[in-house]
């Protein structure tokens, strides 16, 4: 009988192998089985030289029967799956590519805030599909830069992403591959050699004051509540993602503030953030003390609710303002925050509080926002440049 027709005997079994077997040879004896190599997937032989146990025994009776107990043991460690390429302390690393990102997922959504889990699922996602077209049964050990380089290629010349988006793969290909070799998945980050693409600039633009007055005259009749959220972004720097996630509970009119919990802020870190006048008089035309402290600021329909809403709801929203108003696709609802700090900048607030006030990490983010286009800069320097 073949080796390839004995294996179908025991393929159902969790490694594949031939049974062990006893051969005397002119040479000694040996034990000699056959199982699948977990990298190559080949049915491999392997051998046990007996030549010293069997010196031990005075009669090849004797021998023989500690030769069978051992064939026996080995057998029934191979049916129970056993794999002698490799031993518990490496085990991690013959785990197929699509079982590790599954475990990997597992892992961050215990640590993560949603908007990161999307990301990294996305990229599980994309990738676990890219490899079951191209090797599905890759082991996540194996996947060498090569395989890295062929995958960013797809995503570039197929997929046909832009930079911004090659340079997030890239990223959490590097921080998945790191973690594998944290917990002993693999041995290299096959990811860690692939430049990043030169960084675009951002696709948002400034919202003028003239703009915003069209912008106010639109929202003050078709939609307040948007209205609101904008003032939000753009007065007291809170991102629309943290905007979803605000209960009526954090706002304090008395003190003029929203509390932005950790849990819901981008760096994850707590914070209060300043309303002005305005915003106040919005709050209180709202009459919030009518709804649960536990209600979402701004659900439904804009309004509070006990259901929160999603990722693009307030998008969607600005962008059917955007529309009417025939607004270039750059402006967008986050515009009004770079816009507010950029221009708060400019009013001579002092670059510390700005940081703290729009929760940058340093500095060097904030003063970033001076550098957008600035209409009135000409006629600023015109007026008020020393004379020479």
């Amino acid at each position: 009988m073949s080796t390839r027709q004995n294996l179908s005997e025991y393929s159902g079994t969790i490694t594949k192998f031939l049974p062990a077997v006893l051969k005397e040879n002119k040479s000694g004896w040996i034990i000699e089985y056959y199982c699948e190599h977990p990298v190559t997937q080949i049915l491999t032989r392997k051998q046990i030289k007996l030549q010293r146990i069997v010196t031990r025994y005075k009669s090849v009776k004797d021998a023989r029967a500690h030769v069978s107990r051992m064939i026996m043991v080995l057998n029934a460690k191979l049916s129970g799956g056993w794999n002698p390429f490799f031993s518990a302390e490496d085990a991690r690393l013959y785990e197929k590519l699509s079982t590790v990102t599954e475990l990997f997922l597992k892992e961050k959504r215990k640590e993560n805030r949603s908007t990161t889990i999307r990301s990294y699922e996305s990229f599980c996602r994309m990738l676990n599909e890219w490899i079951s077209k191209n090797s599905p049964d890759l082991l996540a050990s194996m996947f060498s830069q090569l395989y890295a380089v062929r995958y960013m290629d797809y995503m570039y010349t197929v997929r046909n992403v832009g930079s911004t988006t090659y340079n997030n793969q890239i990223k959490m290909g590097r921080a998945f591959f790191n973690w594998m070799k944290e917990r002993c998945y693999t041995k290299q980050n096959p990811f860690e050699l692939i430049k990043l693409k030169p960084k675009t600039e951002k696709t948002r633009i400034m919202i003028p004051g003239d703009v915003r007055l069209d912008v106010i005259t639109d929202l003050q009749t078709n939609s307040p509540q948007l209205l609101l959220i904008c003032k939000l972004i753009y007065n007291s720097m809170i991102r629309p993602i943290e905007l979803r996630k605000l209960r009526i509970s954090a706002v304090d009119l008395v003190n003029r503030s929203i509390y932005i919990d950790k849990t819901i802020a981008k760096n994850k870190k707590s914070r209060n953030a300043t309303i002005t006048h305005d915003i106040i008089e919005s709050f209180t035309a709202m009459n919030l003390d009518r709804y649960p402290l536990n209600y979402f600021l701004f659900a439904k329909d804009l309004v509070p609710g006990a259901v929160g809403v999603g990722d693009g709801y307030y998008s969607k929203r600005w962008s059917k303002m955007r529309e009417r108003l025939n607004l270039p696709m750059e402006m967008q609802m986050y515009s009004f925050r770079d816009t507010g700090i950029h221009e708060m900048l400019k009013s001579g607030i002092d670059d510390l509080s700005v940081m703290q006030h729009a929760d940058h990490a340093n500095l060097q983010m904030t003063t970033l926002y001076g550098n957008h286009f600035d209409p009135n800069l000409n006629n600023l320097i015109y007026e008020k440049a020393p004379k020479f």
